[in-house]
């Protein structure tokens, strides 16, 4: 606000009484206007006021020109390319205000706007205007030449000094010395420049922070981590929600309150991702079959705080090298939008018939077996699984104790007639050949999984299988030229069971945590 010499003392005064946000005078609206205005705020979020006022020299914010009717969307008012809108000079202007939502769409709206001048200002006078002379002049009083001027004719006496002087009087330094009014005053050394304006008082109740950053997704931001207090006993709050799901630059607003006293500081601040992704390996040693195939995004357990992960072999294979029969490790990689880099040593071992060690079959005690339980025995310290011969389905996985004994409860109960597979399976992947369990009757029939060998099948081999099952309970697979994988339905119609139980029941330990 600019400010004669003269008034100076007088806006002094307003100032303590009045808000240190300079106030904006708009004019009442009509009833037509409010009408008008309730309509838009079904369909507008933010618009622009109405014959908008300010004074001249008066602290003006982009919210002094367009109105917030909703702040589902968190809208940010900024001055179009930092233009602050025009109010030192008096006239009809526009200015622009961009309104950016949380969801990273903006808008513009332009708003005109008047500058009135400031009632408390004394008005300039212009120098181009000319001062109009007064029309009736008085002429000054010319004396007259041939009139003489007579002398005083008792001159002042010269005053005679005093013979005994008196001692100026030391003054009271308690006592102020008033000013003697005959004596000029000596002007301030350094006066106020009438040209320069002298801006309103503000109290400063937090400050903006330098190089805010924040980590993508980061949702323990405060107002604190934007502003800093000038004191302890200052509230602060957001006045619009921090931005933290998109790189890049970002405003806040924070609300800082000290009684009846609020001010909002805009910070600027930069959301970054250096957050390396997390992989992990669910179990220490992942047990495969020869010749399965694998892709680094099914061995692993991979997440990113963006939302995505890209997952791959170092090595740049597809997927996993399982030619090598034994213990083998890869290292796997998992990458986020950002560049950043997380990698794991992958370790499995390749596993065949020929080289696991195979246990006999399990027990079934049929006196105590029902159709949700089924009690017997098996090696000690195993898994036992009990797998349907249909659909291959898991009805249960529990562990035998140290004694051999096992207790298997079902999922579902078996219906007369139906076929269970049970099989024990050891921690380093042994496992024990396949007990053929027919619920309703007290007969199972053992696979011998030692039998299942990778020469290539032939008519004789099946019919060799065709007499043995004829002959007795013993059932001897046809052999097969691979190893299936987990759940192949392309083994000769599941001949080779035996396998194929096997490799469902390995798949199942590779869940165990």
């Amino acid at each position: 606000m600019y400010l004669k010499e003269k008034s100076i003392s007088i806006a002094l005064v307003f100032g303590l009484t009045f808000s240190t946000v300079s106030p904006v005078f708009a004019e009442e609206m009509t009833s037509q206007q409010d009408a008008q205005q309730q309509a838009g705020w079904e369909t507008t979020e933010v618009a622009a006021k109405p014959n908008v006022h300010v004074t001249q020299g008066y602290y003006i914010i982009p919210a002094d020109f367009v109105q917030i009717f909703s702040q589902d969307r968190a809208p940010v008012l900024t001055y179009k390319d930092g233009v602050v809108a025009k109010n030192d000079t008096v006239g009809t202007f526009e200015t622009t205000i961009v309104v950016t939502y949380n969801d990273g769409t903006s808008e513009e709206i332009t708003v005109s706007y008047t500058v009135d001048a400031d009632p408390n200002v004394t008005p300039k006078p212009d120098p181009e205007t000319p001062v109009t002379p007064d029309p009736d002049p008085v002429e000054p009083v010319k004396p007259d030449p041939e009139t003489p001027v007579t002398p005083d004719p008792e001159p002042e006496k010269p005053v005679t000094p005093n013979p005994d002087p008196v001692e100026p009087v030391k003054p009271d330094p308690e006592t102020p010395t008033k000013p003697d009014p005959e004596k000029p005053v000596t002007p301030d050394p350094k006066p106020t420049d009438p040209e320069q304006p002298v801006k309103p008082e503000t109290t400063v109740l937090a400050t903006a922070k330098n190089n805010v950053t924040l980590e993508l997704n980061d949702a323990t931001a405060t107002p604190s981590t934007f502003v800093t207090k000038s004191a302890a006993n200052v509230q602060l709050s957001f006045k619009t929600q921090p931005v933290t799901d998109k790189i890049g630059a970002q405003s806040v607003q924070i609300t800082a309150t000290k009684g009846s006293t609020t001010t909002t500081v805009t910070v600027n601040y930069t959301v970054v991702d250096t957050t390396k992704p997390f992989i992990s390996q669910d179990e220490d040693v992942f047990y495969v079959w020869p010749g399965e195939e694998w892709t680094a995004e099914e061995l692993v357990n991979a997440t990113d705080n963006s939302g995505y992960v890209k997952v791959y072999f170092q090595n740049g294979a597809t997927h996993l090298d399982t030619s090598s029969i034994g213990a083998n490790s890869t290292v796997i990689v998992a990458e986020d939008a950002s560049g950043n880099v997380s990698t794991l040593n992958f370790q499995y071992e390749v596993i065949s018939v020929m080289g696991i060690m195979l246990y006999s079959a399990p027990s079934v005690n049929f006196d105590m077996s029902t159709d949700t339980d089924i009690y017997g025995g098996t090696e000690p310290d195993t898994t036992l699984f009990v797998i349907t011969e249909e659909s291959e389905e898991v009805l249960a996985e529990t562990r035998v104790d140290y004694s051999g004994s096992y207790h298997a409860v079902l999922d579902r109960p078996l219906q007369p007639g139906e076929t269970a597979y049970l099989i024990a399976v050891d921690d380093n992947g042994g496992v024990s050949d396949v007990t053929h369990y027919t619920y309703g009757t007290k007969q199972v029939q053992e696979v011998k999984s030692a039998t299942i060998s990778k020469t290539p099948a032939n008519s004789e081999s099946e019919q060799s299988t065709q007499q043995a099952q004829a002959a007795g309970n013993e059932i001897v697979p046809a052999r097969v030229n691979e190893l299936p994988k987990t759940g192949d339905s392309s083994t000769n119609g599941f001949v080779a069971f035996g396998l194929l139980i096997s490799a469902t029941a390995l798949f199942y330990l590779r869940k165990r945590s």
